[in-house]
Order: C-alpha cells, then structure tokens, then sequence
C-alpha cells in the first residue's frame, strides 16, 4: 500500500514538475519587428458587441478583426475607470500598486516603473499615442514617455470642472478626432517600427449621437440624454405618474463662481427610458465602431497587416440601471459587476495563423508581458515587476493561467468636489469562472459599512442573487482569497 502511495506522489510531483515547466518555456510565435496598434474603447461593455452575441449590429468592423484574431471570451480589467485602468495594462501592476487612483490628488506613475513604452522604445520603437484627453494626459506620468502624443481635446482643457465635462457638448475625445490625427501619423511613420495607440470616450457620457434614433426612433421624451445621467450607489425605483422610475442625477448650475457645479435629483427613469438609454449608448459604439473600421482599412491599404499586432480592447465597461446603478453606479466605486469588469480582448498577429475564441481567465495586467513575448522581447518579468502572466500556455497549449482575477481600488474623496457618495471607501473583487465575491467599504475604519455580495456565475450570470448569507462556505473560502490578496498588494 505504502508502495502505491509513493507511486502516487512521485507522479503528482512530475505533473506539477512538467505543468511548472510548460508555463515558463511556452512561447508564442514571434512576430519579429512588427508593429503594434493598440485600440481602445472606452466604456465599452464585453456584452454590447455584436459579435458577442448581442441583440443589435453594433460592432461589424469589431467583428471583422475578431474574424481574423485570437478571441479572449473570459477578460476582465483590475478596476472600474480609466485612469488607474489603463497604467494597470501598460504597466501590468494591480492599481494599488503604482498607486494612481485619483485624477485630483496629486500622484504621478513613479518615472522607474516600467511600462511597455519604456520597453518598446529601448527595443528601436517609435511610439504615439491619440488619445481623448483627460486620463491619458501626461500629467500623471504615463503618456508623456511617448515619442508623440496628440489629445482630444486639447491638454489645456483638463482642469474643465468634474461636472461640466459631464454635460454637453461631450468633453471626452471621441474617434472622430483621434482616428484622423492617427492616421496622418501612421502615413508618415509606416516605415518605421512602432507603437500606436488610439483611444476614444465615444461609449462614455455624455453621448454625441443621433438621439439613439439609429435603434429607438419611436421614442419620445423630454429627458435630456445629451447630459450624463449617473448615481452614486445603489437606488430603489419610485412611484411617479403611476410607474416604478429610478431617481438618477444629472449635472447643473454650472457658474464662474461654482465651476465644480451641483447634481440634483432632477430625472426619474423607468423601464422604457432604461431601454432608450441602451439605444443611444449602443449607438455611440456604432458609430466608434465606423471610426475604428477607417483606421484598419487604412492598415490595410498601407500594407501593414502583414507585420502588425492589433489589439482591440476597452478600459472598463458600464452599468445601465443594474441594483438601481447608472453610469457605472458611481465613477470611482461601487461598480465590480460583470457588466463594468469584463471587458472585450480581441488581439490578431499576423505570426498566429489560427483565429479562435479562448475561453481561459485572463486579465488586463496579462497583456503587457504576452505582447512582449509576442514580439520576442524576452525581458525577464521578475527584472520587470510585472505582476500579469504571460498567457502563452493559454493561447498554445489551452493551459490555464489564472484560475482567479482580481479587482480593487481606493477611493480618498476630493477637496474639490463633495457628491452623495464620496467618502473614502474601497472596493475590490475576486472572480473565478464559477463563483465572483465583491466586498465593498463604504467608509474606511468604520465598522458596519461594508457590504459583501456573493455570485453563482455559473448559474447566475447577470448577478441577480446575493447568496453570501446562503453559501457561507464558499464565502469564507473567497474571502480569505480576496484578504490575502488585498493585503499582498497593500489595498
């Protein structure tokens, strides 16, 4: 008996031998010298993409990449806005790592983190970024290390107040604006390797569109969509005229003397409202969609698809009255749903003949070192700091990589501006494919103002029912997960 048993182990030991090897020499097939174009979407939602399954056409120039791309279906961000977003995916740390949680508070990405313009620039790359402004500025340390940078709107516009960039006309750079300024430069840049990024708030409030009449002509209302319409937590629908509508904020009485604004309780939406703002919100991805189809058909007249990377992804995604929660439910908190967290990746390399959907957990943080493997830049990750995988494994052998993903992020409030809702508070997330547990405090060091929610995934995937009172074993299980990761990257 004891022979078998030995047997037994030494055989564990050579799987776990062999799966550790495998994780650490698997590499992707180099695409040597190519280009790399990273596109993003603000806001964009992994469900609201046609070729995901979606009810309406939103997306056939998306789709038309995917065709040809390796499809990551499991993808999900570290946090629910675009600043600490989007250091995380070029710096490939968790947000409580390089530290950049506020637009306001003074922190810049230290100048010794390394991120993958560093990385590509000391590998011969030209590097440019066209971006929408606000939190790609170079003010918080990250844009300004690209060769070049165009913002829409202009860098000067940044200190416009928190409120008016939520009215119209829209703030936010859009497509319109960064594709032309891309592909001028890409005209004049073919010929040499680089790096390009382009961004547009197309899919953020507050939409510039055609009054969602592109799926919702029917529609009448006095409701002024052209305004961000937003709360800051949870709300519970109200009876008025009749109908159940949610109490949702919009931003006014915007002066010299009170440039910050104020937010009242001024709109009341109910469920056909709901479905009209999901109209303008999937017609502003239309329309960036018909943006983005200009810029890769212009890849594809200059002769670059050949040796270009294209990454398609968004920052984050967006909550359209889930829990009684608009605009994400609150821009900094509160906002771990699926909805927000999971997040379209579509990457096609001309070196990877093979066009597929894989279904393997993946995170943001894992695409900084796979597009360094991608491209043969074999800098060690541990020399690095990076905290993401390399998901070569996943992608070549169907390996997982990540049986969890993580999210979190603190929220210090602002001198500047007090809302319902903004006091000091964290929240962070763990997901595995079955199970998802967000903890959520409301205020720092205060006891009784947490707030825990416990999801079955698998058979509950629009998060509908709440059973951290129901399946304490499974929660204690997820929790000491969450904790341990909570504390390892000082959350």
């Amino acid at each position: 008996m004891k022979k078998w048993i030995l047997l037994g182990c030494l055989i564990a030991v050579v799987i776990i031998g062999i799966t550790a090897y495998d994780r650490v020499t698997t590499s992707l097939p180099v695409c040597e010298d190519c280009n790399v174009i990273l596109i993003t979407m603000t806001n964009l939602r992994y469900d609201h993409l046609s070729q995901n399954g979606y009810k309406r056409p939103t997306t056939p120039n998306i789709d038309m990449l995917a065709k040809k791309s390796l499809i990551f279906e499991n993808a999900f961000a570290q946090t629910s806005w675009t600043l600490p977003e989007g250091i995380s995916i070029y710096t490939s740390l968790y947000p409580s790592v390089h530290r950049i949680m506020g637009r306001y508070d003074g922190t810049k990405l230290d100048p010794k983190t390394p991120t993958i313009i560093d990385l590509l620039k000391k590998n011969g790359y030209l590097t440019a970024g066209f971006m929408g402004g606000f939190d790609y500025e170079k003010t918080y340390g990250l844009t300004s290390r690209l060769d070049h940078l165009e913002l829409c709107p202009k860098e000067t516009q940044r200190f416009i107040s928190a409120a008016q960039s939520l009215r119209k006309p829209n703030s936010y750079g859009q497509f319109a604006c960064t594709v032309p300024k891309a592909i001028s430069w890409l005209k004049k840049n073919k010929d040499h390797k680089f790096f390009m990024h382009v961004q547009g708030f197309d899919a953020h409030c507050p939409f510039s569109n055609n009054g969602g009449k592109m799926y919702d002509k029917d529609y009448s209302s006095d409701i002024d969509y052209s305004n961000c319409l937003l709360t800051f937590d949870r709300t519970e629908p109200e009876t008025k005229d009749g109908t159940l509508k949610y109490p949702v904020f919009t931003p006014i009485e915007i002066t010299s003397k009170n440039p910050w604004g104020s937010l009242i309780n001024m709109v009341y939406l109910g469920y056909r409202d709901i479905f009209h703002l999901n109209a303008i919100y999937d017609e502003s991805i239309t329309k960036a969609d018909q943006k983005i189809g200009t810029l890769l058909d212009e890849v594809d007249k200059l002769g670059l698809s050949k040796n270009t990377i294209v990454i398609f992804t968004s920052e984050h995604g967006d909550v359209m009255g889930k829990y009684g929660r608009f605009m994400r439910g609150g821009p900094l908190r509160g906002t771990y749903y699926d909805d927000v967290l999971h997040i379209p990746l579509i990457i096609r390399n001309p070196a990877i003949k093979s066009p597929r959907h894989i279904d393997g957990l993946v995170q943001h943080i894992d695409l900084a070192p796979t597009l360094l493997d991608m491209l043969g830049i074999r800098e060690p990750l541990q020399t690095l700091a990076m905290q993401g995988k390399n998901l070569a494994a996943l992608i070549v052998k169907n390996r997982e990589v990540n049986q969890y993903v993580y999210a979190g992020s603190n929220f210090t409030g602002s001198l500047q501006i007090t809302l319902p809702g903004m006091d000091r508070s964290r929240i962070a997330s763990v997901r595995s494919k079955d199970w998802k547990l967000i903890i959520e405090v409301l205020k720092h060091d205060i006891p009784g103002t947490d707030r825990t929610e416990l999801y079955d995934i698998k058979n509950d995937p629009k998060e509908s029912t709440n059973l951290a009172k129901k399946n304490p074993d499974k929660l204690k299980e997820l929790q000491s997960l969450l904790s341990r990761w909570i504390k390892q990257n000082k959350l």
